[in-house]
């Protein structure tokens, strides 16, 4: 059994409303006997017009040949859900990289049959780190916390991964994975959620502004 391990990477967004749009998917994949990392996965998605803002690339370690190499949206899902086994658990630090992957795929007509056994794994490990603290505790902190060195680069989709991986095999045993299938209704929830947070956010701007 595997356990795949992913990060994402977004265009930085400088407007209230604005779409996310995944720029980078790093993944790897956890062998569930022996507790290692057996294979790792990374592409560059293009954003609509094929450019990446400066910002973003400083943000994320991406040079320009990286640029070059970008796929289209389809294709690095396409290619992703290749790279998957059927029976692979997916992961993530943090439920947003999963928010994000549905927010795209249904904005772009992309096909989620593949996105199955989601679990963030964050609050399990998070909890065994530091059992006080009821907030998500972010990846840096958990990974000083249970003394594990960080590989490449923070805010660099592979290197995330890889680093999420280490955490997870270090509570491997102790972690609880459950096997799913992402409904029609966990979809419109979402976007249902989406509406509601993006109305509170533009209300609040409103009022910001208006304040003399």
């Amino acid at each position: 059994m595997n356990v795949v391990v992913f990060d994402l990477e977004l265009v930085k967004r400088f407007k209230v409303g604005q779409l996310s749009t995944i720029v980078e998917i790093g993944a790897c994949k956890v062998d569930f006997a022996s507790k290692s990392i057996i294979d790792q996965f990374q592409i560059y998605i293009a954003p609509k017009g094929g450019y990446v803002e400066k910002s973003t690339r400083a943000f994320i370690n991406m040079d320009k040949e990286d640029m070059k190499n970008a796929v289209s949206f389809p294709v690095g899902i396409e290619n992703f859900a290749a790279w998957l086994s059927k029976d692979d658990y997916l992961c993530s630090w943090g439920k947003d990289d999963r928010l994000h992957i549905i927010d795209e795929c249904v904005r772009k007509g992309v096909s989620m049959d593949w996105f199955n056994n989601y679990n963030d794994i964050q609050p399990q490990i998070g909890k065994l780190l530091l059992p006080e603290v009821s907030h998500q505790i972010g990846l840096k902190t958990a990974l000083q916390t249970a003394g594990i060195e960080a590989t490449g680069k923070a805010h660099r989709g592979i290197d995330d991964a890889v680093n999420t991986a280490k955490l997870y095999i270090r509570f491997i045993d102790q972690v609880m994975l459950h096997k799913n299938k992402l409904s029609d209704k966990d979809i419109k929830q979402h976007f249902n959620q989406k509406i509601i947070r993006a109305s509170k956010t533009i209300n609040s701007a409103r009022q910001t502004t208006k304040k003399p």
